[in-house]
């Protein structure tokens, strides 16, 4: 059995930066204030980081985490609006290696994002991507800052779901640096995609396992992962 951690954004689809106009408003709405996010790192950041950010650049202060929570909790319920608003789309080949995956009984396809539980939720949904991925199973940003902190969790679902995969059978598959490091975090194998914010040079810096342009043909990409 081979265990396929996804990321979303930039990795799976790109929404046409849904995600930061459903941010925008929420600001706009709980705070009135205006925030520029062009000064806050958003690329594979989590969305528990995106909101102390933009609530420390709105306030001047430290958010609690009742403000947090509070401002999360809007987010999810206004992105379906902006996802529907936007033109996003998904990233190539995606489809159909998730639908060959899903066929197989020897895979499994899990999340491994800084998105919140909802908020992935309601990207996959829109997406229509819902149905491949074992949410249960999968590990999301809940409160954590930092995509490393969930690896943590990611590993621990492995170990007690599926204790017999060994971690050369383990995959973090995204489009951002974080990405690589949650996957080293836990001892998989790190897929890099250049389908988001950084180059294949980029991200070669970090040495992934496997670094790509763009997500293969189903064929192609089962043949790599098994090699």
């Amino acid at each position: 059995m081979r265990i396929l951690f996804w990321d979303i954004d930039g990795t799976l689809l790109k929404t046409d930066k849904a995600g930061l106009y459903a941010f925008k408003e929420v600001i706009r709405e709980v705070l009135k204030f205006p925030v520029d996010f062009s000064a806050i790192e958003v690329a594979g950041m989590t969305d528990y980081y995106i909101a102390h950010q933009v609530m420390q650049l709105a306030t001047g202060r430290e958010p609690t985490h009742h403000e947090l929570c509070h401002l999360l909790a809007r987010y999810e319920e206004i992105l379906p609006s902006h996802l529907a608003a936007r033109q996003g789309f998904l990233t190539p080949s995606v489809q159909e290696i998730l639908t060959y995956l899903h066929s197989q009984t020897d895979y499994v396809s899990l999340l491994l994002t800084g998105n919140t539980v909802i908020g992935a939720k309601a990207k996959l949904t829109h997406y229509k991507l819902d149905s491949f991925f074992d949410f249960a199973s999968s590990a999301f940003c809940n409160h954590c800052f930092h995509r490393t902190d969930i690896s943590t969790q990611a590993l621990t679902i492995v170990k007690k779901q599926y204790p017999n995969v060994p971690l050369d059978h383990i995959y973090v598959i995204g489009d951002t640096p974080n990405d690589i490091h949650c996957g080293k975090a836990m001892g998989a194998r790190t897929i890099a995609v250049a389908t988001g914010m950084f180059s294949i040079d980029e991200l070669s810096s970090y040495s992934p396992w496997w670094v790509i342009p763009t997500l293969p043909s189903p064929i192609e990409f089962i043949k790599n992962i098994t090699r």
